[in-house]
């Protein structure tokens, strides 16, 4: 039994394989016969990178599935899985792309969003302290917002984004896989 979308029902439905030589399903809520083609995987070559370390894999992708930069895909790695975004692709003649039909991939570069390492700006005065943490890349970290580090206080003041942008408004949020710089401002010493 399989979930497929039924166009009689009008909804994804459990279908019940009838005839395997001919793909042939049939829909268990109104009996409707239908004849569905499983999708093609194929497997293409990446490289996902985390923190200045690179490490080869494999990306699962579906046949003729369009990959661009910006995308997120899991990474098939020696000890497990990544979810790592697409910063290049590259074709069988070497050439680099943002955009390609997945059966033109000869290998996908990415950068590892699983766990990201976060640079803080920490400002006390007139010295900054440059710290990077470790956090995972769907953590938000928002304007405004008061952090912990090494028994001080800080408040957000400031994201930049890996785009460019800036954000300094009370409350703007931005994902930990997307900032390139965290600042903030020293508010107290924390007491134990």
């Amino acid at each position: 039994m399989k979930v497929y979308y039924c166009d009689v029902c009008r909804e994804s439905t459990m279908h019940s394989l009838v005839r395997e030589k001919t793909n042939l399903y049939k829909c268990e809520e109104c009996g409707n016969y239908v004849t569905i083609t499983p999708e093609k995987e194929i497997v293409v070559n990446a490289i996902i990178s985390s923190e200045g370390e690179s490490e080869r894999g494999k990306v699962r992708l579906k046949e003729g599935e369009n990959v661009e930069k910006g995308d997120e895909l899991v990474v098939e790695v020696e000890e497990g899985f990544k979810i790592g975004e697409v910063t290049s692709i590259e074709l069988e003649d070497g050439k680099r792309i943002d955009l390609s039909p997945s059966d033109k991939i000869k290998t996908v570069w990415l950068r590892d969003i699983g766990e990201v390492g976060v640079k803080f700006s920490l400002h006390k005065r007139a010295i900054t302290t440059p710290v990077t943490l470790y956090m995972p890349g769907e953590t938000e970290i928002r304007v405004g917002e008061d952090i912990d580090i090494e028994n001080k206080r800080f408040r957000i003041t400031k994201i930049k984004t890996r785009d460019g942008r800036l954000y300094g408004r009370e409350g703007d949020t931005v994902m930990a896989k997307d900032v390139k710089r965290v600042y903030a401002m020293f508010q107290s010493k924390i007491k134990k």
